[in-house]
């Protein structure tokens, strides 16, 4: 209940941005999102091209640093230059506001695909977006950073191409050495298994969206989902559940290895 009226009130604290408004030469055309940290908008650019504003929510201005969060993901997009992630526009400070814009990328989120549009994977399909996100994954890890939040709403999926958007929470790996203890430990901790431990949640949304449950009893998803033995021995490593992934390439060689099983199956 807490969590709830924090949240209105910060959203009441909150001035909107309407389509047609102004920032700077960036003309607002829609809302995209509101994030912990960021709200986001598609703008139409002075060439007429659009692309995405991401301001700071104002009220991070009252507990931290809200001015560090712009330069960290403006140092991500500038290390992690790739087609398959947005490209870094500019920065500026619209009414005592930091904000930054980046390139619009195209497609639509595994959110979107699963919950609004019904899109089932099967178990390979899964398999291989997943060996598509790991091989841009280790693009980022090879680059000194982890990204902290690949969900199925910071994932794209775009006539068969993977995008990674959101790059609001990705920093430099860390060195320190940290005993986790909880999902919310795992997910944003500064070490490539945070992104290995992501991966494995994002695949489970994969599974699940050609799940048909066959009784009311829960069960965990090791007695639910009809995957391959292998398969489960992926999630398990990439969970954390076993001894985690160190490396991608020994993720991707599995990967590889399950799909050519369940191709010739």
């Amino acid at each position: 209940m807490i969590h709830v009226l924090f949240r209105r009130l910060v959203d009441a604290f909150e001035h909107t941005w309407k389509p047609g408004d102004r920032v700077d030469e960036y003309q607002i055309i829609r809302l995209v999102g509101k994030g912990s940290y960021g709200t986001t908008y598609c703008v139409l650019l002075p060439n007429g091209d659009e692309a995405i504003l991401k301001r700071i929510r104002p009220y991070k201005k009252l507990f931290s640093n809200h001015v560090q969060y712009v330069r960290n993901e403006r140092d991500a997009l500038e290390t992690l230059t790739h087609p398959h992630f947005p490209a870094f526009i500019m920065a500026g400070d619209y009414k005592g506001i930091s904000y930054l814009v980046m390139k619009k990328m195209s497609g639509r989120t595994f959110e979107e695909l699963i919950f609004q549009e019904g899109k089932k994977y099967s178990e390979e399909e899964s398999l291989r977006v997943g060996l598509q996100v790991i091989t841009l994954v280790n693009f980022i890890h090879q680059n000194g950073y982890v990204h902290r939040d690949l969900r199925i709403p910071n994932i794209l999926f775009d006539d068969g191409a993977i995008h990674i958007i959101d790059f609001g929470l990705a920093c430099e790996i860390g060195t320190d050495s940290t005993i986790l203890e909880a999902h919310k430990d795992y997910m944003r901790d500064k070490s490539k298994k945070s992104d290995y431990y992501a991966i494995g949640h994002f695949l489970l949304f994969l599974f699940y969206s050609s799940y048909e449950p066959g009784s009311n009893r829960d069960k965990g998803w090791e007695e639910e989902l009809p995957i391959h033995h292998d398969t489960k021995a992926i999630l398990r490593k990439l969970l954390q559940i076993d001894e985690e992934y160190h490396d991608a390439s020994e993720l991707i060689g599995d990967l590889i290895k399950v799909i050519h099983i369940l191709h010739i199956q």
